[in-house]
């Protein structure tokens, strides 16, 4: 069987994502559509320098992980099964994936016999699963753990578009994404004066993250935006006391919150803004904040994440029109 290698750099890293095979006509690149139209065949696939063998193209796919779900649904592609937050398919991907996919589990570790019952070709889990979680889908099906860097976003959009047969849509919307750049970087010169920084309230406390994690590569490397230094030295995420926060220097705050995200401190947003602390921020001072311009939800770091908050950034934060 003939065999073609393709190789792939995503924006930030030299990471490959590299599809074999050949399809009654059609390569692991094959033709955008919404339904996968070739037989999927045993291949081999390179996904962040380690190698796979599965089945595809497919549309036998399980995503169980939040990431793996944003990728599905900018693709239109729908899973056999996708995992719950609070036992529900997060609101903003309901819609998007489809009236028949299967509740295989909570995101932290998909339940086994739901997997099992649903006979997938592959299996898309995360990055932050634990080994035996991981082990235990390994033996149902071939298993790849996404990942939840946002730096990985466009590998692990060409790794849904390989997999599902529309690599070619996949390459569209990354090019989409670059072009919409640079239309931003065109209106908004300005934003590398602006420090901006992006709080998460999770348990009821206060969150931030490195450059690396969650929206911040799209603030500070895609759209350029000043980092205050508090943030260059966060690896992952941390909490900070309102004391901390007041002392970080940002022009702008955006301000992320969900009631499944602080069970028993649903009033923690509420109790900021009437903080003597939080109002003697400047940001606070001069209505440079911002509460949940996107839906909490969102992981921040893929094409469906950075598509919607590129918008919200456009309309709500910097007043640019449509």
């Amino acid at each position: 069987m003939k065999k073609k290698m393709i190789w792939v750099s995503a924006i930030a890293l030299s990471l490959v994502l590299v599809g074999c095979g050949k399809n009654n006509g059609t390569t692991a690149t094959g033709e955008s559509s919404t339904k996968v139209s070739t037989t999927a065949k045993e291949e081999t696939i390179n996904y962040l320098d380690t190698d796979y063998t599965v089945k595809f193209p497919t549309s036998k796919i399980i995503t169980a992980s939040l990431e793996a779900m944003e990728d599905a649904a900018a693709l239109d592609v729908k899973p056999l099964g996708a995992i719950t937050v609070g036992g529900e398919i997060p609101s903003y991907l309901k819609k998007q994936m489809g009236d028949k996919v299967a509740n295989v589990g909570d995101k932290f570790g998909p339940n086994v016999e739901s997997v099992t019952a649903l006979s997938p070709d592959v299996i898309l889990g995360s990055t932050k699963f634990d080994d035996d979680v991981t082990n235990n889908l390994n033996k149902i099906a071939p298993t790849i753990n996404v990942s939840h860097k946002s730096n990985d976003w466009e590998a692990n959009l060409k790794l849904m578009g390989t997999l599902a047969g529309k690599a070619d849509e996949a390459d569209r919307l990354i090019t989409d994404y670059k072009n919409d750049l640079k239309s931003f970087k065109a209106d908004h010169s300005d934003v590398s004066d602006k420090k901006i920084l992006l709080l998460r309230i999770r348990e009821g406390e206060l969150c931030i993250y490195g450059t690396d994690y969650y929206y911040n590569p799209m603030l500070y490397k895609d759209l350029g935006f000043a980092v205050p230094k508090e943030v260059t030295d966060v690896d992952g995420q941390t909490t900070i006391s309102p004391e901390q926060l007041a002392k970080i220097d940002a022009d702008i705050i955006i301000v992320q919150f969900m009631d499944s995200e602080n069970e028993g401190f649903t009033s923690a947003l509420d109790d900021l803004k009437k903080d003597a602390i939080w109002k003697s921020v400047p940001a606070v001072a001069n209505k440079q904040v911002f509460y949940n311009i996107v839906d909490g939800g969102y992981q921040g770091g893929t094409y469906l994440s950075k598509e919607v908050m590129l918008k919200a950034m456009n309309k709500q934060v910097l007043k640019q029109g449509d």
